[in-house]
């Protein structure tokens, strides 16, 4: 999966949004090839809003000039549908109204963390239907970075891509990061499994 951040002007997005379609254009990842995986942390010049939108590259555009540059399509997954749409509403100078967000469960759950070439052991703090906060008890991640979950024990256990979503500094034992999975084939199967005992073992939402 690609991971990128952008800022754009507000007349930028929404000449390149496209809601009937579900699709968005990016200025950026115009190195990337049409069915790519995206992660995109969008802002809008002058707002305070940021969103991460998730996709697959419907189309790529290598060449541009000033007032159509490189970048692609982005057709984006249902889940980002709703985000892409309050940074319309965010660039039309609008009020944004946020929907209330998928519950949380509070737990302790061990997870094997894959990232900048490393592992470790570290626990979830919470999870929910499309990912999770986690203790990182080293230098904490950017944001848009890509990190692999390890579910269990062992070179056959399921792995789960997932991006950073945001970081909480502190002290050693206070550091955490948010994550949002990619729930897809036998982890995406084996993640809703984990939320599911999380939530049956009487875990009240966070």
């Amino acid at each position: 999966m690609h991971s990128v951040s952008v800022n754009v002007e507000p007349g930028q997005y929404l000449a390149g949004w496209r809601p009937e379609a579900g699709q968005i254009f990016v200025p950026a990842l115009s190195d990337s090839r049409v069915g790519d995986r995206v992660a995109v942390r969008v802002g809008i010049y002058g707002q305070a809003i940021r969103a991460t939108l998730y996709g697959k590259v419907a189309m790529v555009r290598r060449m541009g000039r000033p007032a159509l540059p490189p970048g692609v399509d982005l057709a984006l997954d249902r889940a980002s549908l709703p985000a892409a749409g309050f940074l319309a509403t965010a660039a039309r100078g609008e009020p944004v109204s946020f929907q209330e967000r998928a519950p949380r469960f509070p737990c302790d759950l061990p997870l094997r963390v894959e990232h900048a070439g490393g592992a470790f052991d570290t626990g979830a703090l919470n999870v929910s239907d499309g990912g999770c906060a986690v203790r990182w008890p080293g230098q904490l991640p950017l944001v848009g970075d890509l990190v692999v979950l390890r579910l269990g024990r062992g070179v056959f256990a399921p792995a789960a891509r997932a991006v950073v979503c945001w970081n909480q500094p502190g002290g050693a034992m206070e550091r955490s990061a948010g994550l949002r999975l990619v729930l897809e084939g036998r982890a995406g199967r084996a993640w809703r499994g984990v939320v599911a005992g999380v939530a049956r073992v009487g875990r009240r939402p966070a």
